[in-house]
């Protein structure tokens, strides 16, 4: 498999992409990937294991920071993940 990662400035945001060839992601599971302890139930994911905590802490890490991330994927061909982050800060934190 192969894995693209990009980065691009659009407006005033630093946007991000992380693409797979892997096994992909059901749409309908897309809404349940950002949650707590959530593993989706499929053969690899089991095999790999993991807590279901990666995501969920990836997404309240981007919104603290002021950004977004969602996941776009085809079930058998692959997943894209985006996120966006300011490229300034919004508040000097010394004050």
């Amino acid at each position: 498999g192969t894995v693209t990662i990009n980065a691009k400035k659009e407006g005033d945001m630093a946007k991000f992409s992380v693409s797979d060839s892997g096994i992909g992601i059901k749409e309908e599971d897309i809404g349940e990937i950002f949650k707590k302890f959530t593993q989706l139930d499929s053969g690899t994911g089991r095999k790999y294991g993991g807590t279901g905590i990666g995501l969920a802490i990836t997404k309240q890490f981007v919104e603290l920071h002021g950004g977004r991330i969602w996941a776009h994927s085809k079930f058998g061909e692959g997943s894209t993940f985006i996120f966006t982050l300011p490229l300034v800060a919004k508040e000097d934190l010394n004050d």
